[in-house]
């Protein structure tokens, strides 16, 4: 296998992205210049990029679609669904493939079969206008280039003439451009124009880091010097072979090289995760290493060796300091936007909504929000069973809608915000909501909860049984949804990505999934207990206060035991118990209690001792211990000994 294809399938899915998202913006916008352009020079390097390989129906394909944009931008075609869904068929079909590309180096024998009916679509009912006319039949001149044919009549028109309109974009000089110095290194120039794109802005308004020139010209040298010149920018340079020259006629727009560069110099490299989660397992041994020291300055003060302990803990917060922002600079360089999750998003909505017969908007907020590469990957799985829970359940159809005086068109928002150090991911839809007497009628029916028990809970308690395994109040299986695996597997998917999910539903008005999930895995901030001669990490996120109290302050409440804090009522536990250990009898007359959230509960929970505090990575249980309720990960201490993290949610439950 060719050993660029991993390159390509890299770029080739950046690309299709690209496309889908340009495509998309035209089809709510058609007058949209800039995503015209932006489609065309995606479509244009992908069929660069396939002209590499032996892929002859997908450059065939590529090929045809970019003569479609490249009409639609001369004003030859109408931009409209005609176009447009045929282009989104051949993106889909293309991002289909790339992936047994990746494994074989060639196109299946399946997509292959798939092409001609592609090229059917692509060259159906848009291309029969132009039919009559002959396949060596000339382009016509736009304005511009007629207006610099007459002008060709005052210079030597000897031999062939390049007409050329260069457009430099207004951040050009951010790029590192020079259009004076681009415009130049035309051969054999003729004729040179400039003027301005817009009116000139009043003095106060100026800003002299905009470029606003439009610059004409006519060369003397060939079509391909010309397109030589421009092949970085082919998206702001349009060249004209003048009628009567001998060069071969030009296309509407330069048929650039398949130089895959861009027109923005890129400020990125393309690192393989593998390398960055290295150094990620490095910054986590340095943490070990430096927490080490620490004990090493308790001997050397336990041998009478003060000046030691006290150079050794010195170097001891230099190393911490220095560990932390290497720590810090690793996880930034695994944080990704969540666009690469959310772009994905508005193609499916399109052709699921299409399915359903229900006309909705996506509304996507805080794609820009940054997460670990991770999180952000297998964000994927979840939001998608969410939207199509909203799309199938949620968003009414159109009579429907009426009938309640809603708006015809449905509404399903995608929005993400930062609090803190955590990310928030809202999925919300204005449709029907969720009733719940028929998530009630369902959980007795299922045996969840009996029917004196389902009276007494409130309506959003018992909606939170849409989570049970298996639970559905669909009257009939579809491939969208009705068969029991959705909501429980999204709240499965979002806890072991370390979050919670929350639900908010009212009937007529719609329903909210709110999902909380932390930024990045990073390192953990543990509060070290013991119970008897074990040691446990509690992260401190997990601990609202810590308390010492008078044991005479414990009441037994039926079975439990409990106290009172600030006027409120807290359970009091015992770690010893929930781990199902042996706790030696404590002759001490006070309490040793950290206050931990369950939910929304606050729970008290009693150790034998709060020995210290530790800045550590946790690392996810493996092996035999994997799955075991109540325990988060491990780490190791300075002693190098291991310690186990608990999850106290898990516990006190």
């Amino acid at each position: 296998m060719d050993e660029l294809i991993p390159q390509f399938a890299i770029e080739a899915r950046e690309l299709v992205q690209q496309a889908s998202d340009d495509l998309l913006s035209l089809e709510a916008n058609p007058r949209k210049r800039e995503s015209l352009e932006s489609a065309f020079r995606a479509f244009h390097t992908l069929k660069g990029s396939v002209g590499l390989f032996d892929f002859g129906p997908m450059l065939g394909l590529l090929h045809q679609a970019e003569d479609l944009l490249s009409q639609a931008r001369v004003g030859k075609i109408v931009v409209d669904a005609t176009l447009i869904d045929p282009l989104l068929a051949v993106i889909e079909w293309v991002d289909s493939s790339i992936d047994g590309i990746s494994q074989t180096g060639r196109l299946s024998e399946a997509q292959e079969k798939q092409a001609p009916r592609l090229l059917r679509l692509l060259t159906g009912e848009m291309t029969e206008p132009d039919a009559n006319a002959g396949a060596d039949a000339p382009t016509p001149l736009p304005e511009w280039a007629s207006a610099l044919h007459e002008q060709a009549d005052l210079v030597d028109a000897g031999g062939s003439l390049i007409a050329v309109r260069y457009e430099p974009h207004p951040e050009c000089f951010f790029n590192g451009d020079d259009p004076l110095a681009t415009i130049s290194r035309l051969s054999d120039l003729r004729y040179l124009a400039f003027s301005l794109k817009e009116d000139p802005p009043l003095p106060q308004d100026y800003d002299p880091f905009r470029c606003n020139l439009l610059i004409e010209a006519i060369s003397g040298g060939s079509l391909a010097e010309a397109e030589a010149v421009f092949r970085l920018i082919p998206d702001q340079v349009k060249i004209f072979t003048l009628p009567g020259a001998t060069a071969k006629q030009a296309s509407a727009g330069p048929e650039a090289s398949p130089d895959r560069s861009t027109d923005r110099q890129s400020t990125t490299m393309r690192v393989d995760s593998a390398r960055i989660d290295k150094l990620i397992e490095i910054a986590g041994e340095l943490i070990t290493a430096k927490n080490g020291l620490v004990t090493l300055a308790e001997e050397a003060r336990g041998h009478g060796n003060d000046p030691l302990a006290r150079r050794i803990l010195a170097n001891h917060h230099e190393i911490e300091r220095l560990v932390a922002s290497l720590y810090s600079a690793v996880t930034q360089a695994r944080m990704i936007p969540l666009e690469h999750t959310f772009r994905r998003f508005p193609r499916l909505v399109r052709e699921t909504s299409a399915r359903l017969g229900k006309a909705l908007d996506l509304i996507i907020e805080g794609e820009t929000v940054e997460a670990d590469r991770e999180i952000v990957e297998e964000l994927f799985e979840p939001l998608l069973h969410l939207i199509r829970n909203g799309l199938d359940h949620g968003i009414e159809p159109e009579a429907d809608r009426l009938r309640q005086s809603k708006p015809p068109r449905g509404r399903l928002l995608l929005c993400a915000r930062q609090r803190g150090d955590q990310i928030e991911i809202e999925v919300a839809d204005d449709g029907s909501g969720m009733d719940p007497q028929r998530v009630r009628a369902a959980a007795i029916d299922r045996g969840l909860i009996s029917q004196g028990q389902a009276s007494a809970l409130s309506d959003r308690d018992i909606l939170q049984f849409v989570f049970a395994p298996g639970f559905s109040t669909a009257s009939s299986v579809s491939d969208l949804s009705g068969r029991g695996v959705g909501l429980d597997a999204v709240r499965s998917s979002v806890k072991r990505l370390g979050g919670t999910l929350e639900l908010q539903s009212t009937i007529g008005c719609g329903t909210s999934f709110v999902l909380k999930l932390p930024i990045s895995f990073s390192m953990t901030q543990l509060i070290v207990v013991q119970v008897g001669d074990e040691r446990y990490g509690i992260p401190i996120s997990d601990v609202i206060e810590t308390h010492k109290l008078a044991a005479s302050a414990v009441q037994s409440i039926r079975a439990g035991k409990a106290f009172v804090l600030r006027n409120r009522t807290i359970p009091l536990l015992r770690l010893g118990e929930l781990l199902q250990m042996q706790s030696p009898n404590s002759h001490s007359s006070d309490l040793k209690v950290l206050v931990v959230r369950a939910g929304e509960e606050e729970i008290g929970v009693s150790v034998d001792a709060i020995a210290e505090r530790a800045e550590t990575l946790t690392r996810p249980l493996a092996g035999l211990l994997h799955g075991v309720p109540g325990i988060a990960g491990t780490t190791l201490l300075g002693d190098g000994k291991v310690l186990l993290v608990l999850n106290m949610e898990e516990l006190v439950q």
